[in-house]
């Protein structure tokens, strides 16, 4: 049977009449009371319930002086096929968020935390890769870019923890699961201590980032970043293996 698509000046109805719970039971409306809360004329409100009417999406009873409006199956199935593909959407931009920004070197203090033990076993059994010696430094390009980058310092993603080699203690870390310019995949590192601010973004990965993109200093790339700390990467080509 053909999915009933909803006329789309027939889509602020049917979400008001389910907020009502015209979805579930029949609801007591007036005309005069919907088309204040469309915003619209009492006969415009009228028209589009009985245009509604007629097309099977509700039903309408009549008891005790007043009027009852309850949605059909064929109301409420059009109804969510309007919502899923909202819903997906929605969902996915909580997911995945993109940033952009150029490569650049840093002090190469990486390749030395990256290969601590204490840091290194976590990688591995957390992220499911063991980390090329070195992290990819990115400067961010824009304002956007550098807000996303702050949001992601107070998100919860796949803690690391910090610890303690008698000498002295490192701090913990969050790491979002990424993939670079759609190929390779990495992880954001949100460090606990870091010399860096939110014009930076630091990124891990099992490959060496640079020599697999050949990229040079200054070079752009876009980052996709998983937000849920148990979420499976964006689609990429490069693997550990």
């Amino acid at each position: 049977m053909k999915m009933q698509m909803l006329k789309p000046s027939h889509i602020p109805t049917i979400i008001e009449l389910i907020s009502l719970g015209a979805k579930d039971r029949p609801v007591a409306v007036t005309t005069v009371s919907l088309a204040r809360k469309l915003g619209k004329s009492q006969q415009l409100a009228s028209k589009h319930l009985d245009e509604m009417e007629q097309e099977g999406l509700l039903e309408r009873m009549r008891s005790g002086g007043k009027t009852y409006i309850r949605l059909t199956k064929k109301g409420v199935s059009a109804a969510a096929a309007l919502y899923k593909p909202l819903q997906i959407a929605f969902e996915e931009m909580e997911r995945v968020m993109e940033l952009h920004g150029k490569v650049f070197s840093g002090l190469g203090e990486g390749a030395y935390y990256v290969s601590m033990n204490g840091y290194r076993r976590q990688f591995i059994s957390k992220l499911g890769f063991d980390p090329f010696p070195g992290t990819l430094n990115v400067r961010l390009l824009s304002a956007v870019d550098r807000k996303m980058r702050k949001e992601l310092g107070v998100a919860k993603g796949i803690h690391i923890e910090g610890f303690d080699d008698g000498k002295r203690t490192y701090g913990g870390a969050e790491c979002f699961k990424a993939v670079v310019n759609g190929e390779v995949k990495a992880a954001v590192l949100v460090l606990e201590r870091t010399s860096h601010d939110d014009t930076v973004m630091e990124l891990i990965s099992p490959l060496n980032v640079r020599e697999t993109l050949d990229l040079s200093e200054g070079d752009r790339i876009d980052v996709k970043v998983v937000l849920e700390a148990s979420s499976e990467l964006p689609s990429s080509t490069s693997s550990s293996d």
